[in-house]
């Protein structure tokens, strides 16, 4: 009886034993563990970045050898059209220009010999924009009136539409006074600019001689 007290509780000895060994198996693996997780997830974190880092580095690097073929296309347009630069801008210039176009007008009439009894601009911008500004093809409303024969008249108009700057001749006016005739036309000129309140300058008495 007493051996058979003694077989039982050794067992019971061996089977708490193991248990205990199980349990601080599973509790040393689970630490175990933690650790890894500890120790591995920076490298991880780590990792990820460095490869979202690399993937940037291509779309940018993508984004750049773009640029640089549209820059290099850009200067090839540029080299092909440099030398119609100049008669670009006097076809259409940044800014009105208004000066020099109403100089060429004069010269017109004083070259066909008739007399601006009345010149009128609307819209006319103040100052030249900067070309890195929001720019638009704007256009340039005036009325001139002139005094002198129709035949030079006619010369006139001639030569204004084969002027280099883009103009549009709205209307002709005609009327008789004494031996000449007084002719308006309406012209809409065209020019590089921004947005612009409304404005009117007016000019009177420039004169030629009469055919």
């Amino acid at each position: 009886m007493a051996q058979t007290n003694q077989a039982g509780f050794q067992l019971n000895s061996f089977v708490d034993t193991q248990t205990k060994r199980s349990y601080f198996t599973i509790l040393a693996t689970l630490i175990l563990l933690i650790v890894l997780v500890l120790l591995i997830y920076p490298a991880i974190q780590h990792i990820t970045k460095v490869n979202k880092e690399i993937e940037d580095a291509r779309l940018v690097k993508a984004s750049l050898e773009e640029k640089i073929s549209n820059l290099e296309t850009a200067k090839i347009n540029l080299e092909e059209v440099r030398e119609d630069l100049a008669l670009l801008d006097l076809a259409l210039p940044l800014g009105s220009d208004l000066t020099p176009y109403i100089q060429k007008v004069e010269s017109l009439a004083k070259k066909y010999k008739l007399e601006i009894s009345a010149l009128q601009f609307t819209n006319v911008p103040l100052s030249i924009p900067a070309p890195a500004d929001n720019l638009h093809t704007r256009s340039l409303d005036y009325n001139v009136t002139f005094e002198g024969s129709f035949t030079n008249f006619r010369k006139l108009v001639a030569a204004l539409e084969d002027y280099i700057r883009i103009s549009d001749l709205k209307d002709i006016r005609l009327s008789k006074v004494e031996k000449n005739v007084l002719e308006q036309l309406s012209i809409t000129t065209y020019y590089i600019g921004l947005e612009l309140k409304e404005t009117t300058t007016t000019t009177t008495g420039s004169r030629g001689s009469n055919e």
